[in-house]
C-alpha cells in the first residue's frame, strides 16, 4: 500500500516564507488592553501606526524618518517603491527593533531607550539611531534592478526575488551598524569603546572568526557576533577599496536571480576578490589594527583575581552575608548564589546557593528586611514586562504586577523601595512600600529624551547617585536630591560613566571610558576627584564593595566576562574631573518638521491584501498538480493568513489549504487533500483516493494566571474521510468513511525554559488536561474523549537533561478509538483531535483502545557544536545533539486486556542551517521495539521546524 499524500502547510510555509536572513513573519503587536486605540499618520515615504497616547513620539518618528531616507537616498541610490509601514510599540522591557521586507517593508521600533552599557548606548538619540538601522535595512533589501525587478512586477514581493535578504547578516547587520555610525558626531556602534573593546579581545583570542563561522553565527561568543564582525567588516571595505565599490557590489548583487550562489561574482567585480579573500585580507587588517594597542595594554594591566568565569553579564549586589549573584551560564537554571569571602581566603570557590531564579535583571538585599529583585516576565498577550519580587522566609512574594520596573534599590530604612522604569519613551523613579496596602509614590519623571540609567541610593537616604543621559549629551553621573527632587551634575565629560554605586567611606565607585577602555573609578564627590582603581585590557564593568572582598566587578576577556575582585584596590592615576571636560552637543535628530496627514484610526485593509504568489507544481505516477501559494498579514502583524490552492489534472481532483491567525489567540485552518492507496491483483492495479476533509477553529489564552504559564483554551476539530474512487477489484473490501466532529476544552500549564547551549528544552514541566465531545456537532461518533499529559524536564550537570512524560487517554466506545504506535511524536503537542501516541520501534496503529496509557523516558545531551556554513552556499550545521530514550505504553478496550509495549532506540539531531539564519533540526533515528509479535526494528529521518 503506498500514500502519496501533499502536505500543503508546509509546503506553503517553505515557499512563501522562504529562508530569508530578515524576520518575514511579523510577531503581532501585543493584545489591546482597555480604551486603547491604533491610529495611523501618514509622511511621504512612510506610514507609522500607534496607540492614542503616543502621537508625539509617532510625529518625531515620522520626522526623523524622513530625514534618515534622504540622508541614506545617496549611498543607496534608489528608493522603496512604496511607503514603509513603521509600527511604534512600548510593549517591552528592553530596547530593539526589527525590520523586515516580506510582505512589505516594515520596521518595528520599541520606544523603551536603552539604560544599561550594551552597545546601544552610544546615541545621540534613541529613536533616531533605531530607525537610520532599521531602514538601512529596509533600504538594502529593497535594492533590484534588472530581471529581478521585472519579476517582482510578476510574482509580487516573493522572497527569493529579493537577493539582500538573502544574504549572511554579517553583510546586513554590519552595513546597518556601518551606516548608523557618525564618528565625527560620536554616535553609533562603530564609534563606541563596547565594539571597540569586544573586537580587541578577539584579536587577543589569537582566533579570529572565519567568515564561515560568523555567516551562522548564533550561540558562540561573542553573542551577536554578525553585527561586530559585520560592521569593521564594512568599515574595512569602504575603507580598503571606497564606499562607492561597496555600492557597486550592492548594485550588482541587486540584479541576481541565483541568490546565495552569485555572492562571490558580486564580490569580485566590486573589488577584484571573492569573500574568502577579503575575510582573509580583513582578519590581517584587524590583527595590525589592534595588536600593537593589545601589547600595551598587556604591559600595564593591573587586574583583579578571578572569582568566576561566565561570559555572560552577570547581576549581582553585595550582601549582608556575603557576595550574591545571579548565576546565569547558558546551560544551567539560573540562580541567585552566595560567595563567603571567608571560603575564598581557604581557597575554596564555595558558592551557596539561595535560590532559582528567571529573568531577573537587578538585585538588591537589605540586611533586614531582605532581597528584592526585577525580574522581565513573558506574558500571553506577547508583553515583555519587569516586576519587583521579593524574597524573605524563603518564598518569593510577587510586589508590584506589570509595573514594569527594572531597576531596584533599598532605601536605608529597609521600608522602601526605590525602583525606575521607562514607560511611553519618558524615565520615571518611584517610592514603593513594601506593606500590603501601601500606595507607589512617583518621585520624578524626566522630560522627553532624559534616560535614567542605573543608580544607588547614598546611606543617609537623602540623595542619589545615576547615571543620566540628558538630549544632545552622553552619559554622566548626577545627584538627585531625594526631598527637594533636584538634579546637580558631577562630571561632564564624553565618557560613558555608568553603574555607580556607593563605598563604606562614602565615595562613589563607577565604571567610564576616559581613555577609550572601560575601567572602574572612585569619585570623591566633594572635591571631584577621581581615582582609577583597574586598568583592564578588555574592560570592567559594574562595580560593588563586598566586605572581606572588598572591589567586586566584572571584567571583559577573551571569553567574555568574569568576575574579579580585589581587596585593596591601588591608586592608579588621580585627576580631577574637569580635567575629562567635554560635550558631544549632538545635533537635533529633527532637522525639520515634515508635513504629515492628520492621525486617523487604523485599518488593516491596506496592508493585508496578498503581496506575492508563487507556482505550485507537483508530478509523480499518481498524480499532477499546478497551483499557487499565497499569503499575507497586516501592519500590526495580528492578521496572518496563507492560502495553497492545486488542481490534480491526471485525477480531476481539487486540493486546498487556508491557515488563518488572529494574533496569538484564534486560529483558523482548512484543508482538503487527497490520498492514494495502490492495490495489485493479478496483473492489474490501481489507487484508491481517499479525500481527508479537515477544519480546526481554536481560541487560545480564554483565561490566563500563574504569569501566564496556566491557561485555558477552547477548540473545534471536524476531520472526514471519504471514498472518492476505488479500482474495481474483487478482494477490495468496502471502504468505511468516517467524520469526526469535536469540541473541547484544555487546560495547560507550562512553566518550562529554555537555554542557550542546551538542547531543546532546559528544565520544566508541562502539564495538559483536555475534554471533548462528540455530541455537539451530527458526525460517525458519539461521546466524550478525555486526555492528559505530564512532561518533566530536569537539568543535569553539563549540557544534559532527563524528560519523563506520562500520558493518558480516555474515550467512550461510542468514540473514535486512540492509536499508538510510530515514531513522530508531534501530533502529541495537539490540543485538540489528538489521537496517536507515538511508540518508537512499532509501526503506526500497532495498538488500538479506546484507552491508553503511556510512558517515555529520555536522556538528552549536547555533542557538538560545528556553528559553521559551507563557503557562502545557503547550507550550514549548528549543534548536534544525542538521545536515548525508553517508550512504553498500551491501548486497550475495556472487553480486552491491556497489553504493554516498549520499545529501545537512540537518535541523533543535526541542526542544519539553511539560508545562513533558518534552522532546520535533522534528527536520524533507530528504535527497537521488544515485544516478539509486533516489534520492528526501524531506522526514521525526521524534520522538524517551526512555521
Amino acid at each position: 500500500m503506498a500514500r502519496n499524500k501533499l502536505s500543503w502547510t508546509l509546503v506553503a510555509a517553505l515557499s512563501c516564507f522562504g529562508v530569508s536572513a530578515q524576520p518575514v513573519l511579523a510577531k503581532p503587536v501585543a493584545w489591546d488592553q482597555q480604551d486603547q486605540t491604533w491610529l495611523s499618520q501618514q509622511s511621504e515615504h512612510f506610514s507609522i501606526h500607534f496607540l492614542d497616547g503616543h502621537q508625539q513620539n509617532a510625529a518625531k518618528a515620522l520626522d526623523i524618518a524622513e530625514r534618515v531616507h534622504r540622508e541614506l537616498l545617496p549611498f543607496f541610490k534608489f528608493p522603496p517603491q512604496a511607503r514603509t509601514e513603521i509600527v511604534l510599540v512600548d510593549d517591552f522591557d528592553f530596547s530593539n527593533g526589527w525590520a523586515t521586507p516580506l510582505p512589505f517593508a516594515q520596521i518595528r521600533l520599541i520606544m523603551s531607550p536603552p539604560e544599561d552599557v550594551n552597545s546601544l548606548e552610544a546615541n545621540d538619540d534613541w529613536l533616531h539611531m533605531l530607525i537610520r538601522h532599521e531602514y538601512a535595512h529596509i533600504m538594502h533589501m529593497e535594492l533590484a534592478s534588472g530581471s529581478v525587478k521585472a519579476l517582482r512586477k510578476v510574482f509580487g514581493r516573493n522572497v527569493f526575488l529579493f537577493p539582500h535578504a538573502l544574504t549572511p547578516s554579517v553583510l546586513l547587520e554590519g552595513l546597518a551598524v556601518y551606516l548608523e555610525t557618525n564618528k565625527e558626531l560620536g554616535y553609533g556602534r562603530l564609534q563606541g569603546s563596547l565594539y571597540d573593546m569586544e573586537m580587541r579581545m578577539e584579536v587577543a583570542s589569537g582566533e579570529l572568526k572565519d567568515l564561515e563561522q560568523v555567516a551562522v553565527a548564533s550561540r558562540e561568543w561573542p553573542l551577536g557576533s554578525q553585527y561586530l564582525y559585520g560592521a569593521y567588516f564594512i568599515e574595512y571595505l569602504s575603507a580598503t577599496y571606497g564606499e562607492d565599490n561597496v555600492q557597486l557590489f550592492l548594485q550588482d548583487y541587486s540584479r541576481k536571480l541565483l541568490p546565495y550562489f552569485l555572492l562571490n561574482s558580486s564580490a569580485k567585480k566590486a573589488f577584484g576578490k571573492d569573500f574568502q579573500m577579503l575575510w582573509s585580507d580583513y582578519q590581517q587588517y584587524l590583527t595590525t589594527r589592534f595588536d600593537s594597542e593589545i601589547t600595551i595594554l598587556n604591559q600595564q594591566a593591573v587586574v583583579g583575581r578571578e572569582l568566576d568565569n561566565n561570559p555572560f553579564l552577570q547581576v549581582t549586589a553585595t550582601g549582608t552575608d556575603g557576595l550574591l549573584v545571579n548565576r546565569n551560564n547558558g546551560e544551567d537554571r539560573a540562580v541567585i548564589a552566595m560567595l563567603n569571602a571567608k571560603d575564598l581566603k581557604k581557597d575554596d570557590l564555595n558558592w551557596q546557593e539561595v535560590v532559582n531564579t528567571k529573568g531577573v535583571t537587578a538585585i538588591d538585599q537589605h540586611p533586614h528586611a531582605g532581597l528584592a529583585v526585577s525580574r522581565i516576565v513573558s506574558y500571553a498577550d506577547g508583553r515583555q514586562l519587569n516586576d519587583i519580587f521579593l524574597y524573605q522566609n524563603s518564598g518569593w512574594i510577587q510586589l508590584t504586577e506589570r509595573q514594569r520596573f527594572r531597576k531596584v534599590r533599598w532605601m536605608p530604612d529597609g521600608s522602601q523601595l526605590l525602583a525606575s522604569r521607562k514607560v511611553d519613551g519618558l524615565s520615571e523613579l518611584w517610592l514603593l512600600g513594601i506593606q500590603s496596602g501601601d500606595q507607589p509614590t512617583q518621585v520624578w519623571q524626566g522630560e522627553q529624551d532624559v534616560v535614567l540609567g542605573a543608580f544607588d541610593v547614598a546611606p543617609s537616604g537623602d540623595y542619589l547617585i545615576a547615571a543620566v543621559k540628558r538630549p544632545l549629551q552622553g552619559w554622566n553621573l548626577e545627584r538627585l536630591d531625594l526631598n527637594k527632587h533636584q538634579w546637580q551634575p558631577l562630571t561632564d565629560s564624553r565618557a560613558t560613566e555608568n553603574s555607580p554605586v556607593f563605598l563604606p567611606d562614602g565615595r562613589i565607585a563607577f565604571s567610564a571610558d576616559y581613555d577609550g577602555i572601560y575601567n572602574i573609578y572612585v569619585m570623591e564627590e566633594e572635591t571631584r576627584e577621581i581615582t582609577q582603581w583597574t586598568r583592564e585590557i578588555g574592560g570592567a564593568f559594574q562595580p560593588e564593595w563586598q566586605p572581606d572582598l572588598g572591589l567586586v566587578y566584572q571584567a571583559y576577556g577573551t571569553d567574555g566576562y568574569m568576575l574579579r575582585y580585589i581587596e585593596q584596590p591601588q591608586a592608579l592615576s588621580v585627576f580631577a574631573i574637569n580635567r575629562q571636560q567635554g560635550r558631544y552637543d549632538y545635533p537635533p535628530a529633527i532637522t525639520e518638521n515634515v508635513e504629515k496627514s492628520e492621525p486617523e484610526a487604523y485599518s488593516p485593509w491596506p496592508t493585508v491584501r496578498p503581496h506575492s504568489w508563487f507556482p505550485l507544481i507537483q508530478v509523480d505516477d499518481v498524480s499532477t498538480q499546478a497551483g499557487v501559494i499565497t499569503s499575507g498579514s497586516d501592519a500590526l502583524g495580528r492578521h496572518n493568513y496563507l492560502l495553497a490552492a492545486a488542481w490534480d489534472f491526471k485525477n480531476d481532483l481539487a486540493n486546498f489549504n487556508l491557515v488563518y491567525g488572529y494574533d496569538n489567540r484564534w486560529v483558523v485552518a482548512v484543508e482538503s487533500s487527497h490520498s492514494f492507496d495502490k492495490f495489485t491483483q493479478d496483473n492489474s492495479e490501481g489507487y484508491r483516493i481517499i479525500r481527508d476533509d479537515f477544519a480546526l477553529l481554536q481560541r487560545n489564552h480564554l483565561f490566563t494566571a500563574w504569569e501566564d504559564q496556566l491557561s485555558l483554551h477552547a477548540g473545534i476539530v471536524w476531520d472526514k474521510e471519504s471514498l472518492v474512487s476505488q479500482p474495481d477489484f474483487t478482494n477490495i473490501g468496502k471502504y468505511r468513511e468516517t467524520h469526526e466532529a469535536l469540541t473541547g476544552l484544555a487546560l495547560t500549564f507550562d512553566n518550562r525554559e529554555a537555554y542557550l547551549n542546551v538542547p531543546g528544552i532546559g528544565w520544566g514541566h508541562y502539564v495538559d488536561l483536555i475534554a471533548e465531545t462528540n455530541d455537539v456537532f451530527n458526525a460517525d461518533y458519539s461521546g466524550e474523549k478525555y486526555q492528559a499529559q505530564w512532561s518533566g524536564t530536569w537539568d543535569l550537570p553539563g549540557r544534559t537533561t532527563l524528560t519523563a512524560r506520562l500520558g493518558l487517554g480516555y474515550a467512550d466506545d461510542s468514540a473514535k478509538a486512540f492509536r499508538l504506535g510510530g515514531y513522530d511524536t508531534s501530533e502529541e503537542t495537539q490540543l485538540f483531535g489528538r489521537d496517536t501516541q507515538a511508540l518508537r520501534g512499532y509501526d503506526e496503529s500497532a495498538q488500538r483502545g479506546h484507552q491508553y496509557a503511556t510512558q517515555r523516558l529520555e536522556l538528552e545531551t549536547w555533542l557538538a557544536r560545528a556553528e559553521r556554513n559551507w563557503s557562502l552556499y545557503p547550507i550550514g550545521l549548528g549543534d548536534i545533539s544525542g538521545s536515548l530514550y525508553v517508550d512504553s505504553g498500551a491501548a486497550w478496550d475495556t472487553r480486552k486486556d491491556a497489553k504493554q509495549l516498549t520499545g529501545v532506540g537512540t537518535q541523533i539531531t543535526v541542526e542544519t542551517k539553511l539560508g545562513y539564519n533558518l534552522t532546520l533540526p535533522v534528527t536520524f533515528g533507530y528504535a527497537k521495539g521488544l515485544d516478539n509479535d509486533k516489534g520492528k526494528n526501524q531506522f526514521f529521518v525526521r524534520i522538524a521546524s517551526f512555521f
